[in-house]
């Protein structure tokens, strides 16, 4: 678990949650409802976030009648390894099969869902396999059959380095994520640790999806050259962006 600079934390999840709040009226007037809320003891305490694939102007190619889950998230210890997640996506699988979605009469062909390890509980990966979740053939996502079979996306080239990235950090974030701006925070302050005389820019995807599509959607990119390794492999991640800026 990362530490958050001293007295940041409330100022962050304040925006964040402006971020997700925006976000989430958006997609309610786009598309429909995009989130379940799961109730134990008469409290919420986890959620599944979920939106149509075309709905997402982060990228460049987007596949029709296609269900993505974002995040599946359940922050509360007394409500933890009870099958809530599991209830919730199932309550979403079969919203997709009845054609209960944003998609209406349109049969969903398949479920997207971005799973990753969050260090926390069972690793997203193995959670989704384990409700019948394949490997998509690109090997960075999982995903469901419902009316239909998975369709690759459309291949997106390597980013090329852009001369206006040259000597700076360009770090993106999204109000999708709860902790996606607490993310870039940290990152910035890992960045100006490691090359404090380097520029660094925060972009929100969403506002500025050009800037995102134009970089390949890739995450973060130091002095014009992507960063792979994830910032919370901490010493790894500081030595990658040491030779990044060298």
């Amino acid at each position: 678990m990362f530490v958050l600079p001293k007295g940041s934390t409330i100022q962050f999840i304040n925006k964040e949650i402006r971020l997700k709040r925006r976000w989430l009226h958006e997609m309610l007037e786009e598309c429909g409802p995009c989130a379940k809320i799961a109730n134990y003891n008469e409290k919420p305490v986890a959620q599944i976030l979920y939106y149509p694939e075309e709905a997402d102007i982060t990228k460049a190619f987007r596949r029709e009648n296609v269900l993505v889950i974002d995040c599946i998230y359940n922050p509360t210890p007394e409500a933890q390894k009870l099958g809530i997640g599991t209830r919730l996506l199932y309550s979403v699988i079969e919203d997709a099969r009845q054609r209960k979605t944003y998609l209406g009469n349109k049969p969903c062909k398949f479920i997207l869902a971005k799973a990753f390890n969050t260090g926390e509980l069972l690793p997203m990966p193995e959670f989704y396999k384990k409700k019948g979740f394949l490997p998509t053939p690109e090997g960075n996502q999982l995903y469901l059959p419902i009316e239909g079979s998975y369709e690759p996306v459309t291949p997106v080239r390597e980013y090329e380095p852009l001369l206006e990235d040259k000597d700076k950090a360009v770090i993106f974030y999204g109000p999708i994520c709860q902790f996606s701006y607490q993310f870039a925070k940290r990152i910035e302050e890992i960045i100006r640790e490691v090359g404090p005389n380097i520029k660094v820019e925060m972009i929100n995807e969403w506002e500025k999806p050009e800037e995102a599509i134009k970089r390949k959607n890739w995450w973060l990119i130091v002095n014009a050259k992507p960063i792979h390794t994830f910032f919370m492999e901490t010493e790894k991640f500081k030595e990658e962006i040491k030779q990044a800026v060298s």
